[in-house]
């Protein structure tokens, strides 16, 4: 059974797993994603830093029972932002320009679309307690 805390969970391990690769070999992602016109590595390293924040932050958020309506709609919101600003650079032909990358970056923003969608619907079947 699909649950919040599963969806949080696998939202934190995918932000943990992007983050790594940006920090461990940002110039290599940045290959991957613009070929001969790649985001700065300093960019992605940075992005590398937020997301393991990120990460870490959803996985403690997770242990919580049950969290806070707020805290689902923080999540849910970065999700939604990502997924904005990964679409606009492909749109935009702005750092994301190989074929791999965009196909990459489009695979990815579907599944961070997602679990902002679940992390929302999960939110109402959990019994809530009211925010003050």
């Amino acid at each position: 059974m699909l649950t919040l805390t599963k969806v949080m969970r696998a939202n934190a391990n995918s932000c943990l797993m992007f983050g790594l690769v940006f920090v461990i070999g940002p110039e290599l992602a940045a290959t991957f994603l613009g070929g001969t016109a790649p985001p700065p590595p300093l960019v992605l390293l940075g992005l590398g830093i937020l997301l393991i924040l990120n990460g870490l932050h959803l996985l403690w958020a997770s242990t919580l029972q049950p969290p806070s309506n707020n805290l689902i709609y923080y999540f849910s919101a970065g999700d939604v932002l990502w997924v904005i600003a990964s679409m606009s650079l492909v749109f935009t032909q702005v750092w994301i320009t190989t074929q791999e990358g965009i196909i990459a970056t489009v695979l990815v923003a579907g599944l961070v679309a997602a679990f902002a969608i679940l992390q929302l619907l999960h939110r109402s079947s959990t019994g809530m307690v009211k925010e003050r």
